[in-house]
Formats: C-alpha cells, sequence, structure tokens
C-alpha cells in the first residue's frame, strides 16, 4: 500500500508514543529527540515542519530513517492513532 501523507497531530502522537520528547523550535521547524541518556537517543533529531497541516510523504521517509523505523512498522503502528 505505501506511505500516505497523515496530519501533523497524528505524527506527533505516534513520535511520542514511542518516547520521544519535543526539544527545541527553530523557524518552524519542531524537533523531537529521545531523552537524556536514554539508550535509544539519536544523532539526528526528528525535525517536524508546523506549518504543513498535514506531513509530507518525504519528511515521513526520512525521519522512519533517522529512527531506524521500517515504513512496514509504521503503517501498523499508525493505524491506532
Amino acid at each position: 500500500m505505501g506511505v500516505k501523507q497523515i496530519p501533523l497531530y497524528r505524527f506527533v502522537k505516534w513520535l511520542e508514543w514511542h518516547g520521544l520528547e519535543y526539544q527545541r523550535t527553530k523557524d518552524s521547524h519542531d524537533h523531537y529527540n529521545y531523552p537524556e541518556r536514554h539508550p535509544k537517543r539519536l544523532l539526528r533529531t526528528v525535525t517536524v515542519r508546523t506549518k504543513y497541516k498535514d506531513i509530507p510523504i518525504l519528511h515521513i521517509h526520512t525521519n522512519l530513517k533517522t529512527m531506524g523505523i521500517s515504513k512496514e512498522q509504521f503503517e501498523q503502528e499508525i493505524k491506532g492513532f
């Protein structure tokens, strides 16, 4: 089926469900990462552009790669949000 655009609020809820926390805002981008000293702490933050109502597919793919999560896993998990 493939990953499709989803609403911003659903993606943010999914990030929080995975344990990521809001870190900062720079311009119109919110940055999320695992808490300090968390074993899964990311080298690069997951970035969400808040000016969009829906998250573009390319942004979803980039953030999944950053988190090390497959598209298939994402599709299964996002159904609950």
